[in-house]
């Protein structure tokens, strides 16, 4: 199992509650359709503490490390990234980790 965490830092026009919540819903919308995603969960910052690093959380499940490139290089996974997410960053956040669940 690969859960793959990735962090998004908001522009500072798109860091607001109203911001927050277009990200993540658009996250939950997207994200459990694309291709080796076996779960998709979607977060918003929950204190300022979080919120002064960081925004909007996503924690992914694949099942294998193999299963990370078709995902990154499909088309609908490419327009969500770059026609979506990139006008709307100030930074992300990426991280693969193997295990399994307890």
């Amino acid at each position: 199992m690969i859960t793959r965490i990735v962090l998004l830092k908001l522009s500072t026009e798109h860091a607001t509650a109203e911001g927050r919540e277009e990200v993540a819903g658009k996250s939950r919308e997207v994200l459990p359709g694309m291709p080796g995603v076996l779960k998709a969960d979607v977060g918003v910052g929950a204190d300022t503490a979080t919120l002064a690093s960081w925004d909007v959380s996503l924690v992914l499940q694949f099942a294998a490390v193999e299963d990370l490139e078709p995902f990154r290089v499909d088309p609908a996974h490419r327009e969500y990234v770059d026609l979506f997410l990139k006008p709307r960053l100030e930074d992300i956040q990426d991280l693969n980790f193997s295990g399994s669940a307890l």
